[in-house]
């Protein structure tokens, strides 16, 4: 994929797209999935479909807003069909059309939807290299271990599960498992089964299985929706009920997504009732995402014992979370000096790569200095974060949500030499730059998984 999260402008970001189109053969897919916004750019606008289909008149591209909507080229149009008669049946996405009846080349849909068809369009990729290059930019940053939480069809798994049989894994990885579109009107059932020759979890240490998510009953998940007043329907609450209660009861971990205090709210309602038969504290259960996240909703979850999983949606969404609340809601979106006050363990996620950014650093500098992607909202210093409880976030909180807080999390004796030597004091380096962190030597259990050629040189 191309990124766009740092592109100044759009010739810039074009002009990535165009490299990257050079060193592909034609007719492959060229994809730029979330990560971005309009107002990064100097133009203040999205890139039309005709400038996509002048950048890249030989191949398709794919440009995905987030999940608000996404943009094919010229080329893109013909390789999907999209004025075929009959046109392809693309489950989930709407198809813009002009007053011809043409297709525009922009698409709408939801997460799921997305989802689907950027796996279709990538299907013929080389996902096992993609997934090395994606590692060894993690360890170029310093990244030594992940925790994946929901990553989708099973198949989405396999290079993952190659290369940990080849004992290639560069990094420690913590995968979750989400219910499937087969499941729905029997979510507890088919939890049931996948667990049943199942341990609650299980961690060989370069592998470790963490239980359910994010998605556990698809009607109780509120996407990414910024406007209060999401509701569900009573079978939906049932059925999420029903897994909690097979969760709890087998002692089993899960994240549960809520981007919305009112989704969380019904979460809670249901959590609080498993936990007067299952005591829930030591399951390490959390909700992810919670931008708009209240006071009254972050007690119940500490009484809950319920860890918070904040992400980097904000960083892009400041502006539409602004416009779709009460004045002040993007004060403390996302809630985390809040939750930090209450005695949560917060845990610092990056919700990449389709609306954050992968790599921590972007995440880190945003909880402390507050500021959204081109400067479009900035929370009060009252609720920012110092830089040792950011980087906490992203090291030891992490590291307890996975169950390995013992072994890894902190530079201490007894535990595994887990490390990153970075190119810059990130305890005195100016606050704004420190998404330009990078690691002159990434180690995972003593074992070097990065070198940047200024260590090599001696510098």
């Amino acid at each position: 994929e191309t990124y766009w999260y740092d592109s100044p402008s759009l010739k810039d970001a074009l002009d990535k797209l165009r490299a990257d189109a050079n060193r592909r053969p034609h007719d492959q897919w060229v994809a730029v999935v979330g990560s971005w916004i309009p107002a990064q750019f100097a133009e203040n606008r999205a890139p039309t479909v005709a400038e996509l289909s002048h950048a890249l008149p030989d191949h398709p591209a794919y440009i995905q807003y987030l999940y608000d909507y996404a943009l094919v080229n010229q080329r893109g149009i013909d390789v999907l069909g999209l004025n075929d008669t009959p046109p392809p049946d693309l489950a989930g996405i709407r198809v813009e059309r002009d007053a011809k009846g043409s297709a525009t080349g922009k698409l709408f849909g939801d997460i799921a939807a997305f989802n689907q068809l950027f796996a279709s369009i990538s299907s013929n990729a080389d996902r096992e290299g993609g997934l090395r290059q994606f590692f060894a930019n993690m360890n170029a940053r310093g990244v030594t271990g992940i925790i994946d939480p929901s990553a989708g069809p099973a198949a989405a798994y396999e290079p993952l599960f190659a290369m940990r049989n080849q004992g290639d894994l560069p990094l420690r990885v913590g995968y979750r498992i989400p219910v499937q579109p087969e499941a729905k009107g029997h979510e507890a059932q088919w939890f049931s089964n996948l667990m049943a020759f199942r341990p609650a979890r299980a961690d060989d240490g370069q592998l470790a299985f963490l239980g359910l998510g994010e998605s556990l009953v698809a009607g109780m998940n509120d996407g990414v929706r910024m406007a209060p007043g999401f509701s569900s329907s009573e079978q939906d609450k049932t059925a999420l009920r029903q897994v909690a209660t097979l969760a709890a009861k087998r002692g089993i971990p899960l994240e549960i997504h809520a981007y919305t205090d009112d989704s969380a709210d019904a979460i809670l309602t249901i959590f609080e009732q498993v936990a007067q038969q299952y005591d829930l504290r030591p399951l390490r259960w959390s909700i992810a995402h919670l931008n708009t996240g209240s006071p009254q909703t972050l007690e119940r979850m500490r009484k809950l014992g319920l860890a918070y999983t904040v992400q980097m949606g904000p960083y892009f969404e400041g502006l539409a979370i602004r416009d779709a609340n009460p004045p002040g809601a993007t004060d403390n979106s996302p809630p985390v000096r809040l939750a930090l006050d209450k005695g949560l363990v917060v845990a610092g996620g990056t919700d990449s790569t389709r609306i954050g950014i992968a790599g921590v650093w972007h995440a880190i500098e945003y909880h402390i200095t507050g500021i959204a992607s081109g400067g479009s909202v900035r929370k009060p210093a009252s609720e920012r974060l110092t830089r040792l409880e950011a980087l906490a976030l992203y090291t030891r909180h992490a590291a307890w949500l996975a169950f390995a807080e013992q072994h890894r999390g902190q530079l201490s004796v007894g535990k595994q030499a887990d490390l990153a030597v970075l190119n810059q004091p990130f305890m005195t380096m100016p606050e704004d730059r420190i998404d330009t962190i990078r690691a002159v030597l990434t180690l995972v259990d003593g074992r070097i998984v990065h070198e940047s050629p200024d260590l090599n040189a001696g510098q």
